[in-house]
């Protein structure tokens, strides 16, 4: 073949290369685990994390940050768990072309006191304009409460937030429960109607500080 003809193809090649590249442009395996630990760096000092995601195949997906492992980022989404990896993944539910990570205002770390009464009106009387409130303390429940309720404030929590709750002692009187950055509205769904005494941290993800209680700490 003639060499000028040898070196056009290469040259054609060379300029469909760069347009392909140009065109699909997506995170790396290295900008990918870079936007999951900053993404879960936020989450795990109390922020609200919102997650957008295009897909390589021209989806748009949002949801809420649940957790992080290596490369692979969980969101809920309309109630269900996704994950997320990057535009070559193939155990993940979406493949990545581009993560946004979206947050907003500061977290206000205060210290709730012992507060002894029904759940509910404990939550609304510390419930602000906020982002995200969670509690993490220790919570003692009186009365007959039943362990599959406790089940499922512990399947929410553990599964479908970046929380935890541990079932510490479960009787005909009452339980005692521990809980890990719980969402406040959830100790309400399900604990609403019982009396308790409980006590702890409640980190606060809001714009300004709302609540009167003695403040531990301020994260930006």
């Amino acid at each position: 073949m003639d060499r000028r003809k040898v070196f056009a193809v290469i040259a054609l090649m060379a300029i469909f290369g760069l347009a392909f590249n140009y065109y699909t442009q997506h995170y790396q395996g290295g900008e990918i685990y870079e936007a999951a630990n900053h993404a879960f760096g936020l989450l795990t000092r109390g922020f609200n994390v919102t997650i957008t995601v295009e897909t390589v195949d021209g989806e748009t997906v949002r949801g809420t940050l649940l957790s992080v492992q290596g490369s692979s980022i969980k969101i809920v989404s309309n109630g269900k768990v996704l994950s997320i990896g990057g535009p070559s993944a193939t155990k993940e539910d979406l493949r990545a072309k581009l993560i946004k990570i979206d947050y907003h205002g500061k977290v206000y770390v205060y210290e709730l006191p012992p507060h002894l009464g029904t759940m509910g009106e404990i939550i609304d009387n510390i419930t602000v304009d906020a982002y995200s409130e969670r509690f993490s303390g220790i919570i003692y429940i009186e009365g007959d409460i039943s362990p599959i309720k406790l089940g499922m404030l512990k399947y929410r929590a553990d599964y479908l937030s970046y929380g935890s709750v541990t079932i510490n002692q479960v009787s005909s009187n009452g339980a005692v429960i521990s809980t890990n950055m719980v969402p406040v509205e959830f100790l309400k769904e399900y604990l609403g109607d019982y009396r308790v005494y409980m006590y702890g941290i409640l980190y606060v993800n809001s714009e300004e500080r709302n609540l009167p209680l003695k403040l531990v700490e301020v994260r930006a």
